[in-house]
């Protein structure tokens, strides 16, 4: 997967710093059982992890072992035996996620919400296989 356009937007959006948090108002107002996930949430920190953990997508969508061996210990942290997100929400954090780069990409188009939403499917499918 020719990940260099997608992370080029990704780029982009993490030098505007409204980027995050018009994520999270998106994400948190999603879906009714999101917004109470996170209500004792350090949003400093969130950011720093969800910065993070976007990258590994991209590397794990990319075919990086790194990447994969990452979203491996995001799923281990967020399946049944620990934040028990159900795999039902990681639709509402991919559309949530795309909206804020819709936002804050001045060159986005459809072509490039394809390519992140062929990346961001495949990294969200390999967590929740381990649910």
């Amino acid at each position: 997967m020719a990940l260099s356009p997608v992370m080029d937007s990704f780029s982009r959006c993490s030098v505007n710093p409204k980027f995050l948090d018009r994520f999270y108002d998106i994400f948190l107002s999603s879906n009714p059982t999101i917004a109470p996930m996170f209500k004792n949430t350090d949003f400093a920190k969130q950011k720093r992890l969800i910065r993070a953990g976007i990258t590994m997508v991209m590397m794990h969508a990319d075919g990086n072992k790194t990447g994969t061996q990452a979203l491996d210990r995001i799923a281990q942290s967020h399946g049944r035996h620990n934040l028990n997100i159900a795999p039902s929400l990681y639709p509402y954090w991919i559309d949530s996620l795309i909206k804020a780069v819709q936002e804050c990409d001045p060159q986005w188009d459809g072509k490039l919400e394809v390519e992140w939403r062929a990346a961001l499917r495949k990294g969200t499918d390999h967590i929740t296989a381990q649910y």
